[in-house]
């Protein structure tokens, strides 16, 4: 924390000593507390109390181009829990028919709502996926665009590997599903992390207009956000170790319009390296992440009803060749036997209806096939004149599987931007 705070500091005063520069801040404020009922609840339980800020500076530096900093911090009352952390911190400028941006930066690929198979720079939390925040995380990383006539290309060069968080919903699932929670949870952990500058990642794209159609094909060579993992079963009972391994990807994303609706596909095939076979005759190994090359694909598609002033209408079909959405790892208790791990077809649906420029309500449903069940997410947001917005939110999980490990939720948020 300390070590976060004195960079902060550094970057405030660099961007303060600039001369001749009057770099206004914005940003954001904001509070809310949470509530939630499990399935033997008949009453509410107080879960947070949450506060935390987002600051942001940006200003265009003489010869170099856009230099831009955030921060941000959080801390939950109830959960006696907090961070402050670097958000963003870039410089972006063009040489030419070159952009460039270096620096921690948000990296976002594909044209999907939300579910970007394309988008191999991803760190969605299970709580991103069930906040409705589905943005990601930055990384460092060095990034150039070339643009021509007709196309244009981008490279991606992520020198410092950032691995995906274990959030306290992903604990608990893990937790939840059998006996080795705690075992799995310190195997993530003691996972080592790819070091060094021999571990890059890299990313390349190509995108061009065909038919009206925005066409992009990409490449992606890096790690797993999260470690495989192996249950070993030996003389002196079961353990867990976690690797993480290098996989590869090619992508497809096609998106434009048909009539008045507008349409999306994504494809993405590929997947990590295997696990290295055991030599010890006395031990076996259990894969309990995927080991096999994969398809993942999402099909959507978003029209507007002449209801009111317009009710957007938004339908994704979403397909994992191996895994699941929610669930990282397959518990030991379901694959005793090495195989391959089982695909899972979800639907994804959203309404959204605005009652004024300053008032919004908006459903967004999810269903797993493999789960055989799914969440239900309405919101109602209100937006006042200055600068203050307030937000109701419910999350409430139906059926069973995976979602069975959600409670529901109500969440009231109020936030302040400037």
């Amino acid at each position: 924390m300390r070590k976060v705070i004195r960079v902060l500091a550094v970057v405030l005063v660099l961007f303060c000593a600039v001369p001749a520069r009057a770099v206004v801040p914005s940003g954001e404020v904001y509070g809310g507390v949470g509530a939630a009922w499990d399935h033997n609840q008949k009453e509410a339980v107080h879960t947070s109390t949450l506060t935390g800020f987002r600051i942001v500076l940006e200003d265009d530096v003489d010869s170099l181009g856009k230099l831009h900093f955030s921060t941000k911090g959080w801390y939950d009352w109830k959960q006696k829990d907090g961070k402050i952390a670097v958000d963003q911190l870039w410089l972006k400028g063009y040489y030419g028919d070159f952009d460039y941006q270096v620096g921690r930066q948000l990296i976002s690929w594909g044209t999907a709502d939300g579910f970007n198979p394309t988008n191999y720079f991803a760190r969605l939390s299970s709580s991103a996926l069930l906040s409705g925040d589905l943005s990601g995380d930055p990384l460092w990383a060095g990034k150039a665009e070339y643009y021509a006539p007709a196309w244009s290309a981008t490279a991606v060069v992520i020198p410092v590997f950032q691995p995906q968080e274990i959030d306290a919903f992903m604990a608990q699932m893990l937790n939840d599903g059998g006996p080795y929670g705690a075992m799995i949870l310190q195997a993530i952990e003691d996972a080592k992390k790819p070091l060094g500058i021999a571990k890059s990642e890299l990313a390349l794209r190509a995108e061009t207009q065909l038919a009206g159609f925005d066409v992009q094909a990409s490449y992606f060579w890096g790690y797993e956000p999260l470690p495989g993992l192996e249950m070993v079963l030996g003389p002196t009972g079961p353990s867990f170790e976690g690797t993480y391994r290098r996989q590869h990807f090619l992508g497809l994303a096609v998106a434009g319009t048909i009539g008045p609706a507008g349409v999306w596909a994504e494809a993405a095939y590929g997947g990590p390296e295997k696990f290295a076979q055991s030599d010890n005759p006395y031990e076996m190994r259990i894969p309990m992440s995927i080991n096999e090359r994969y398809l993942q694909v999402v099909l959507g598609g978003d029209y507007t009803l002449p209801v009111g002033s317009g009710l957007l209408v938004q339908a994704q079909y979403i397909y994992r060749g191996q895994g699941s959405l929610l669930a990282p790892y397959v518990m030991p208790k379901e694959t005793m036997e090495p195989g391959d791990i089982e695909g899972a077809h979800y639907l994804y649906g959203r309404l959204a209806y605005d009652f004024s420029q300053d008032s919004t309500a908006d459903l967004v449903a999810v269903y797993g096939n493999k789960e055989k069940g799914g969440i239900l997410r309405p919101s109602y947001t209100h937006r006042f004149t200055n600068g203050i917005q307030l937000e109701l939110s419910v999350i409430h999980p139906f059926g069973q599987g995976d979602f069975e490990s959600i409670t529901t939720q109500a969440r009231l948020a109020v936030k302040y931007q400037f």
